[in-house]
């Protein structure tokens, strides 16, 4: 069961069975990251389920984008710091809180934020900006990584589908998390879209509207991501 084991191994890991050795230690951290993973994969499937059959429920309430933001990278601060990563925040002081579905937005960063630094080698740079426009705010995560190979570019957001360039170097992805964020982002009447050069790095924009979103009945609201 994912959800016992999500509880069980970091307790082990803590000591709490008694100190374990190298090798002990070695085999929990193997079974907590295949557990983390698939608690990830059916969250991913589940979410997805949810939008395509229609039963999302969208519950719009004001919030903070840059708290979330902060949040998210705070979630994956050892991924940043095992690969020695730069980040660079910036955020405009002036944007409002904004009436949307704070479990949509969390989606958002932990997606495009867990990818740029999962998809950049070490030592490379990061960066999450966060921008009040004329009607939308704008939020963009720019990575120093491996990039979209151009000739998959218009596949990118494709349920399932993974570029070959990073498919070669992990093997762990599900190929759902940026379908995900499409059709989330286009939920909240919002845009996404990239920039990208292979082997130089990838930008990634959503565009959504100040006036927020509407709210929607639904039997089910998005599961957060395991990171």
């Amino acid at each position: 069961d994912c959800a016992l084991l999500e509880k069980f191994n970091p307790s082990l890991l803590a000591g709490d069975a008694g100190k374990l050795n190298k090798e002990q230690k070695s085999f929990v951290d193997e079974i907590y990251s295949g557990n983390q993973r698939m608690v990830s994969l059916v969250n991913s499937l589940l979410n997805v389920s949810r939008i395509e059959l229609g039963t999302l429920a969208i519950e719009p309430k004001p919030t903070d984008f840059r708290k979330i933001s902060a949040s998210v990278l705070t979630e994956i601060k050892n991924q940043i710091s095992e690969k020695k990563i730069k980040i660079s925040k910036n955020y405009d002081k002036s944007l409002p809180l904004i009436n949307a579905d704070p479990n949509i937005i969390r989606i958002i960063f932990q997606n495009l934020l867990t990818n740029a630094v999962k998809y950049t080698p070490e030592k490379g740079k990061v960066s999450v900006s966060i921008e009040k426009q004329s009607k939308d705010a704008l939020i963009k995560v720019s990575d120093t990584g491996y990039g979209i190979p151009k000739a998959q570019q218009s596949r990118i957001f494709e349920k399932l589908f993974r570029a070959d360039n990073v498919r070669e170097r992990d093997a762990s992805g599900t190929g759902l998390g940026l379908y995900l964020v499409k059709a989330v982002v286009e939920s909240a009447e919002g845009k996404i879209w990239f920039d990208s050069i292979e082997n130089k790095g990838t930008t990634f924009f959503v565009a959504l509207p100040l006036s927020g979103m509407e709210k929607k009945e639904g039997s089910k609201t998005l599961n957060e991501e395991k990171l």
